[in-house]
């Protein structure tokens, strides 16, 4: 089966990308411990194709097999409950490196931390979209304030003073909203926050 994979990958590398490796690290590569850590950081073995482009254009060819064989090692390294929580937490994309023997562990752990990564990105989405509110509403305020002095200076048209009190309006409007919008923020904050200190609980042992 293995055998057949190298074939596989021989003949399939051809994938582009940026250079993984430079040339002093194609001339001294040991290509099971690059095998090992490509494994254990979570990447396929098909990363060995970036290598091969990397080294082709110094002349050098991985070892196939070698890379295969640290690769199996790093995986196993890799494919744990407690490595899966971290990287789910971490927000990586699960994309079934791990052999069946080990994924239900793995798949554990990693559910575990795509909860918590989820309450964690909802969190900081409405903390950053309250920020952005907070000063939308800073500047329509100083707008407010602006225009209305232009409305009731001296000089200004009964016209201008009609146009200007229409939009006056609409930026009261606008106003009402952000911070009607704000005020739901801030009980969205709470509630995940509050479900973020649960999941953190109930995943303490990982």
């Amino acid at each position: 089966m293995k055998q057949l994979l190298v074939i596989f990958l021989m003949s399939a590398l051809v994938l582009s990308g940026c250079a993984t490796l430079n040339k002093n690290e194609c001339l001294t590569a040991n290509w099971y411990q690059i095998g090992y850590e490509d494994g254990a950081r979570g990447f396929p073995d098909t990363r060995i194709g970036s290598h091969r482009e990397a080294c082709a254009k110094h002349g050098i060819s991985p070892d196939f097999r070698a890379y295969l064989d640290g690769h199996e090692e790093g995986v196993i390294r890799f494919c744990t409950a407690q490595n899966g929580f971290a990287q789910g937490k971490n927000g990586y994309q699960y994309a079934g490196i791990c052999p069946p023997s080990l994924e239900g562990r793995f798949l554990d752990g990693y559910d575990a931390g795509r909860q918590i990564y989820t309450v964690t990105s909802a969190i900081r989405s409405a903390e950053s979209e309250q920020r952005q509110n907070e000063a939308k509403m800073s500047a329509l305020e100083q707008e407010i304030i602006s225009k209305k002095q232009v409305m009731f200076a001296a000089e200004t048209s009964v016209e201008d003073r009609y146009r200007l009190d229409g939009e006056l309006s609409s930026m009261q409007q606008d106003l009402g909203g952000l911070e009607q919008r704000n005020r739901q923020l801030l009980v969205d904050l709470a509630q995940a926050q509050a479900q973020l200190r649960v999941l953190e609980e109930k995943y303490a042992y990982f």
